[in-house]
């Protein structure tokens, strides 16, 4: 238990941002602050907007690699907070980014902050699995640091399980790997380090002071001497050479200045005063060091069980059998406890590692019937489309010969007042073009047979052109009723987010809704005075408006946002089409005012919506500053 810490300070260091992006060299300054102000401060909130303000830099300036370094930084953030769910997340999102630009470096440090995380709970069965998967995708990918990387860590865990023959062979692996492909990035003296440590426990003091020489030869930095001179000073003492080890005691003592932690230089004094037979002050030394655990009761401490071990075993030498026997008893206690807790812990994570798989399997399920729905949906719109470019075929020659029809109409109606010659031009052409095609389709549909899948079709057509004459009659009849009429709208608790629902499921319904419209509510459930019979009458004018200027491919949302003080609403009503003419912009909440001549409708479906809109005390306006498309505001008091 006692290389559990010693695991978590190497993976935290062998993965630090600095890993990530080693150098800053050659890159924007901008992003470079950006990067460096992360770093420092990975655990304030404010560091997730800037990386995002990062990644969106480095993105206007095509820089892949500072946008992969961005998105580490994120997982870093989450890491650092102990937000495990996001980790998990952010690793995947980041993964997914870096495969699709080719950049395997940060591919591979983001993996390892997962891997750190489940190392820092000990929950090392996880990080182990993590690590096997991590191996094989380096292998597959044949990218070399990432091999190393992946060996160094297994030894590390294989060291902590005290699988310590296992470790060996990984360490060695990752050591070949490194030096034959010349990886300056993998610090191979920490991994002669831990070798010549791994074979002084096992007492195999050539092989060990052979390691710890590599391990001298090969650091990275001038202050790694220092854990090179502590290992070999344990192993002196270990082999009986106490003058040799003492002298280093000496060096660390003087020289280190810091680099070497008190405990450290006691846990050499102890191997030293243990071997060379000087009891009384290693029985003084192991006290120390178990005070502060004793005092805190914290019988779990890594540290605590085995030094409990040592100290049985000087008092058994001093003939204290009574002190000896009493730490013996609380080691084998404490010992079980752990145990039982590590054979628990394991259990629970075998547990985790069968839901993994089970989940990647209903996911590759779910994703197999995903594509079968696409590919469904595709042959399923590709016949639609067929049958609606034959309809608009048809209905482009009835259109044209209608428009000569109505061109004789047009000039005898120029000798009215300007409305009602535009009320009899709009008029006489919405209802004859309907009227013809449900006269037209209702003599085929009479002639065909009954069976005839045509006649099916014919009467679809006269149902779909009496519903566009009902419509215009309500639309007429509708502005009449309400300036007539002198009775304010009744008011009730109404609830706003069905209210706009029953938009949408209108417009589905009556089968306009080609374009996909969202809806945006800013709140789960919001209920207010007013008149939802007028406010949904008012909202669809809007929706069917949005949705006949915007293609198939395009986009329309309706939300609303309340006022601060809660009297009254905004609902907005966007789409992604061409968009208001500027010179139309004044003029289309007039009546029968259309931007598309020739399109359907009187006109009136805006004048409509600003009629109602105004009955309820509140307006509408076209936002003039939106772009690209429409954005339509209706503003209506609540109580």
């Amino acid at each position: 238990m006692k290389n559990a810490l010693l695991l978590l300070v190497i993976l935290a260091a062998s993965v630090s941002p600095v890993a990530a992006q080693s150098s800053a060299d050659g890159l924007d300054s901008t992003l470079v602050a950006y990067y460096r102000w992360c770093n420092r401060h990975k655990q304030d909130p404010e560091m997730l907007l800037k990386a995002d303000t990062m990644f969106r830099l480095a993105g206007e300036k095509q820089n892949r690699r500072m946008q992969a370094v961005a998105l580490c930084l994120k997982t870093d953030y989450y890491y650092y907070t102990n937000k495990f769910d996001s980790v998990k997340v952010w690793v995947a999102r980041t993964q997914q980014f870096t495969r699709q630009h080719n950049q395997p470096t940060h591919y591979y440090f983001v993996w390892t902050r997962l891997i750190s995380y489940y190392t820092k709970y000990s929950k090392y069965t996880l990080a182990q699995y993590e690590l096997e998967r991590f191996l094989d995708q380096a292998i597959r990918d044949d990218y070399k640091p990432a091999i190393a990387e992946a060996y160094k860590h297994l030894g590390h865990i294989y060291r902590t399980k005290s699988l310590y023959n296992t470790a060996i062979d990984t360490y060695l692996k990752a050591i070949d790997v490194a030096e034959r492909n010349g990886l300056k990035e993998v610090d191979v003296s920490d991994l002669y380090l831990q070798l010549g440590e791994m074979y002084t426990q096992q007492r195999k003091y050539d092989q060990s002071e052979r390691a710890l020489r590599m391990a001298e030869k090969t650091i990275l930095l001038p202050e790694h001497i220092w854990r090179v001179r502590i290992a070999q000073a344990n192993l002196h003492a270990e082999e009986g050479e106490f003058a040799r080890a003492r002298q280093l005691l000496r060096e660390i003592r003087d020289g280190s200045n810091g680099y070497a932690s008190e405990n450290k230089i006691r846990e050499i004094e102890l191997s030293i005063y243990k071997h060379s037979g000087e009891l009384h002050k290693a029985l003084e030394i192991v006290n120390k060091q178990l005070a502060p655990y004793e005092k805190t009761r914290d019988s779990t401490h890594y540290f605590y069980i085995p030094m409990l071990g040592t100290r049985a075993a000087i008092n058994y030498e001093l003939g204290n059998y009574k002190a000896s026997a009493e730490d013996l008893s609380r080691q084998m206690a404490l010992a079980q406890k752990k145990y039982d807790q590590s054979n628990r812990e394991t259990l629970n994570e075998f547990a985790t590692l069968f839901d993994v798989e089970r989940l990647d399997r209903e996911k590759a399920e779910a994703q197999q019937q995903a594509q079968a729905e696409r590919l469904r949906r595709a042959r399923v719109f590709e016949i639609s489309l067929g049958v609606i470019l034959l309809l608009a075929s048809i209905f482009i020659f009835i259109l044209t010969r209608l428009n000569r029809r109505l061109a004789h109409a047009k000039h005898a109606a120029e000798q009215a007042s300007r409305m009602k010659g535009v009320f009899i031009r709009n008029i006489t052409h919405e209802i004859n073009t309907p009227l013809n095609a449900i006269v037209g389709f209702a003599e085929l549909a009479s002639t065909a047979p009954e069976n005839d899948p045509e006649r099916d079709a014919y009467i679809d057509i006269i149902r779909e052109n009496s519903g566009f004459l009902q419509k215009l009659v309500d639309d007429v009849l509708y502005i009449a009723d309400l300036e007539s009429s002198d009775t304010p709208p009744v008011s009730a608790q109404a609830d706003i987010n069905a209210c706009c629902r029953e938009c949408i499921r209108g417009l589905s319904k009556h089968g306009m809704a080609e374009t996909a419209i969202r809806f945006l509510p800013e709140r789960e459930k919001f209920t207010a005075g007013t008149s939802c019979v007028l406010l949904t009458k008012a909202l669809t004018e809007l929706l069917r408006n949005a949705v006949r200027f915007t293609g198939q491919d395009g986009t329309v949302s309706l939300s609303y946002a309340v006022a601060q003080d809660g009297r009254s609403v905004t609902f907005a009503v966007e789409d992604s089409g061409p968009g208001v003419p500027e010179g139309e912009q004044e003029h289309i909440f007039d009546r029968f005012v259309k931007i598309d001549p020739y399109g359907q409708g009187l006109g009136l479906g805006l004048s409509v919506c600003r009629l109602i809109a105004r009955t309820l005390g509140g307006d509408v306006r076209l936002d003039t500053r939106h772009a690209p498309g429409a954005r339509f505001l209706l503003t209506i008091p609540v109580e």
